[in-house]
């Protein structure tokens, strides 16, 4: 059995057209919100997989266009993906 969890993924909103499937909103966090200058327009989805990369694959979301992300149940969004190690490593 090949367990699968949610994530929230945030992009840059230029690029949702890029991702015609996904349904995105508009996303800013309560600290951008109080800020004077608009800054980047980012969007969120839910997206699923076995990990982050799974997660990213599976949707062919391009890592360049990734702002943050994290597993649905934690508090703290992630700007930086985890060691996907030597493709060599990796078992299916």
């Amino acid at each position: 059995m090949i367990l699968t969890m949610d994530f929230t993924v945030v992009i840059l909103s230029e690029y949702v057209s890029t991702y015609q499937g996904i349904d995105w909103t508009d996303w800013k966090d309560r600290n951008r919100k109080q800020m004077k200058s608009e800054g980047d327009n980012w969007s969120q989805s839910t997206l699923v997989g076995k990990d982050i990369w799974d997660c990213l694959d599976t949707n062919k979301i391009d890592r360049r266009h990734l702002v943050q992300w994290k597993p649905i149940g934690d508090a703290l969004h992630r700007v930086s993906l985890p060691d996907q190690g030597h493709p060599i490593d990796k078992t299916n």
